[in-house]
């Protein structure tokens, strides 16, 4: 908290309660700021203005009580006003205590604090959870909000939601309505937790208990619960070495992995490995075929690629592993052509499986960008 103006007396407060009512200070405020831009003191009349101040009642250790101004602030705003106020804007809080004594309500103190945001899942801050629009979509288009309530929630209801599904979380240490209670939980937790909690709202309001909670959106919802419990991934590669056709297929994959899942997008990793070993025979002068596979543009780069001449002290243990992730990119194909949706395959591989393809290829991709831009760079 950063202390602005002290009328004087000890230096210690607590605040009690809310003073004066939103409306009250509402007016005080505004006819504050009025007196002070007439006074010329217009940066005064600017942060009562736009600082979200409020009269509230506060003690100190002998028990004295009085009024101050208050405000919760958000990190950038808090910052900016500390910095102001060391700078240029001291003399205006005065001013302010001033004005608003002269209108008949004493300020004995002015302070700022942070408002302080509850730590969000790393998980989540990784983008591995759901996305603000599928938030959105929930909320809005399967639960469904009228008068600002979230279905049929209750303040009461909805802590025992939570209860319900198991999960310890009161919704009472949140501010704000159900809705909004309940945007803040889901947005904050881990995907595995935000999968139970949707799992328990598939079950409180099933398909057909509204016009808007259709089969369809409750497929896609269903969609999103597999990828939130497919667990964690190996995270995708920035490549050093690129082209525009591997770049829209990491984007594709990426996406489609977010929107429907890891089946979605085997097809179109596969196709971004394929174009990436392409780039990087290309790169280092290596003559391939036109129709060169996945496994044998891998076996050109193993064999040939100068940047693989050195495998380290445990080389042919290391051998070992890159013959092993040949043997890995030869199942691709027939993964991605039989059991992926590239084709209008009848059976298609399981989230946890083609997640596996997903995780494998993704390691393969970090593995070979970072060997050859090390030898590159003179790095090893």
């Amino acid at each position: 908290m950063i202390q602005f103006y002290q009328a004087g007396g000890a230096g210690d407060f607590t605040i009690l309660q809310d003073g004066l009512s939103h409306d009250k200070c509402r007016v005080l405020f505004e006819n504050a700021a009025r007196l002070l831009t007439a006074r010329l003191q217009a940066r005064a009349a600017e942060i009562l203005r736009s600082v979200p101040f409020r009269v509230v009642e506060a003690t100190n250790h002998f028990n004295d009580e009085f009024s101050m101004l208050h405000a919760v602030v958000p990190l950038d705003e808090y910052e900016h006003l500390r910095h102001s106020y060391d700078t240029e804007d001291g003399p205006a809080y005065g001013q302010i205590a001033d004005v608003l004594s002269e209108l008949g309500t004493y300020i004995r103190f002015i302070a700022v604090e942070l408002a302080l945001e509850r730590p969000v899942h790393p998980a989540v801050q990784r983008g591995l959870g759901l996305k603000q629009s599928e938030i959105s979509k929930l909320v809005y288009k399967y639960i469904g909000v009228s008068g600002g309530y979230l279905g049929d929630f209750s303040y009461r209801s909805h802590q025992e939601f939570y209860v319900e599904i198991d999960l310890d979380i009161d919704p009472y240490t949140y501010d704000g309505t159900t809705r909004e209670r309940f945007i803040k939980i889901l947005s904050e937790s881990a995907p595995h937790v935000q999968a139970r909690i949707i799992e328990g709202i598939l079950a409180r309001f099933p398909v057909g208990s509204s016009k808007i909670r259709t089969q369809e959106r409750a497929a896609e919802i269903h969609n999103w619960i597999m990828r939130l419990r497919s667990g964690p991934h190996v995270e995708q590669p920035t490549l050093r070495i690129t082209s525009e056709v591997v770049e829209r297929a990491l984007l594709d994959a990426q996406e489609l992995l977010r929107a429907t899942g890891a089946t979605s997008g085997v097809d179109r990793l596969h196709t971004a490995l394929h174009g990436y070993l392409r780039e990087v025979c290309g790169g280092a002068g290596l003559k391939t075929m036109e129709d060169a596979s996945l496994t044998d543009l891998f076996k050109q780069v193993r064999e040939r690629h100068p940047a693989f001449r050195n495998l380290g002290p445990r080389s042919d243990d290391i051998l070992r592993v890159l013959k092993a992730l040949a043997t890995i990119l030869d199942s691709l194909n027939p993964l991605r052509n039989k059991a992926s949706v590239a084709h209008p395959n009848l059976t298609l591989l399981p989230e946890p499986e083609a997640m596996l393809v997903i995780n494998a290829a993704r390691s393969i991709l970090h593995y070979v960008d970072e060997k050859v831009h090390r030898h590159a760079t003179g790095g090893g």
